[in-house]
C-alpha cells in the first residue's frame, strides 16, 4: 500500500470512529460540519482524502483536533497519565465540579476505559 492509500484508510477509520464514538450518524456529522452527505460518505469509505479545509470543519464538528484524524500524532501512556495527573491536581476531585462538567469527565474516562479495552 503506497502512502496516499495509507493515509487514507488512516483518515476514513479515524473520521469513521470518532464519529460513531460521538453517536452520530453521517447525516449528523454533515449537517453539524457544513460538509456535504455525500463528501463524508466518500471520505470514510476511503474513495476522498478530504482537503484541509474540510479536515478542519470535521475536526471542529467533532471537538477534536485536526491531528486526531489525519493520525499524524499520537501520544503514549505516560504523557496522558501525566495530563491526568495535573488535571486533577489543578482542578481537584470531582465533586468539586458542577454535574455537566461531571458527565463530561466520566464520559472522556469511559471512552478511554473502552479504548484501551479495544487495543487489547
Amino acid at each position: 500500500m503506497n502512502d496516499r492509500a495509507t493515509n487514507t484508510k488512516i483518515i476514513s477509520s479515524n473520521i469513521k470512529r470518532i464519529r460513531t464514538d460521538a453517536g452520530w450518524s453521517q447525516a449528523d456529522l454533515a449537517k453539524n460540519s457544513g460538509v456535504s452527505p455525500a463528501a463524508i460518505s466518500l471520505i470514510e469509505k476511503g474513495e476522498r482524502i478530504p482537503s484541509l479545509v474540510v479536515t478542519r470543519k470535521l475536526a471542529s464538528a467533532l471537538k477534536v483536533t485536526e491531528a486526531e484524524i489525519t493520525g499524524s500524532v499520537e501520544q503514549n501512556s505516560q504523557e496522558i497519565n501525566k495530563e491526568a495527573h495535573a488535571f486533577f491536581r489543578d482542578y481537584g476531585d470531582l465533586a468539586d465540579l458542577n454535574e455537566a462538567d461531571k458527565e463530561i469527565v466520566l464520559g472522556l474516562i469511559k471512552r478511554f476505559k473502552e479504548q484501551e479495552n479495544d487495543k487489547s
